[in-house]
C-alpha cells in the first residue's frame, strides 16, 4: 500500500554522501536519505510523521518495516512536542540500517525511566529500546537529535524485542 506524503520535505529523497556518526558508518559511505521533514507544533504532527515514514519505507520497498516505524517515530516525535522547543525536524536514512532522525531545539536529553502503574507517562522509550535495534541521542550545537535503528531485513526487526 502506498502512503502519500502530506508533508513536504525541504529536500527531495537522493543518495548522496552523508557523515553518519550516530549510525557508525563511515562519512563517504553512499546512504539515502529522506526529508528533513518540519513538523508542526499542532496536534496533527505525529500522524503527519507516521505518514511521511510509512510512504518513504514503501517507495524503499521495507513496508514489512511501517508497523514498528509508525510506533517508534510516534514516540520520539510525541516526546518532542511535549518536552521540547522550537522546530521538530524528522530525517529518515538508508545506509546499512534504517535509522529515523528527530531533531529539537532543546539540549535536554531523554530519561528512560521506570513507570509506576500509576503513571501516566515514562514508557515510550522503554518501547524505544524494547523495538528498535539501537537508538541514541546525539547532542548537536542548537539542541538534539534523538534516533533510531532498524535492520531492514525481516527476520531481525525489532532487535531484542520478540
Amino acid at each position: 500500500m502506498h502512503h502519500t506524503h502530506l508533508v513536504q520535505p525541504t529536500a527531495t529523497a537522493a543518495t548522496r554522501p552523508v557523515p553518519a556518526p550516530s549510525l557508525g558508518i563511515a562519512p563517504d559511505r553512499e546512504l539515502t536519505v529522506a526529508g528533513p521533514w518540519r513538523l508542526p507544533r499542532a496536534p496533527d504532527a505525529c500522524g503527519q510523521a507516521r505518514r511521511a515514514v510509512c510512504g518513504t519505507l514503501a517507495d524503499w520497498g521495507l513496508d514489512h518495516l511501517s508497523d514498528t516505524a509508525e510506533l517508534l517515530v510516534s514516540e520520539l516525535v510525541g516526546n518532542a512536542l511535549l518536552h521540547t522547543y522550537g522546530p521538530v525536524r524528522l530525517t529518515l536514512v538508508r545506509g546499512e540500517v534504517i535509522c529515523c532522525q528527530v531533531r529539537d531545539g532543546s539540549r535536554e536529553l531523554p530519561q528512560l525511566r521506570s513507570a509506576r502503574t500509576t503513571d501516566e507517562f515514562g514508557r515510550g522509550l522503554r518501547l524505544v529500546d524494547l523495538m528498535a535495534s539501537k537508538w541514541g541521542v546525539d547532542p548537536t550545537s542548537w539542541g538534539k537529535e534523538v534516533w533510531f535503528e532498524l535492520p531492514e531485513a525481516p527476520d531481525s526487526l525489532g532487535g531484542r524485542w520478540r
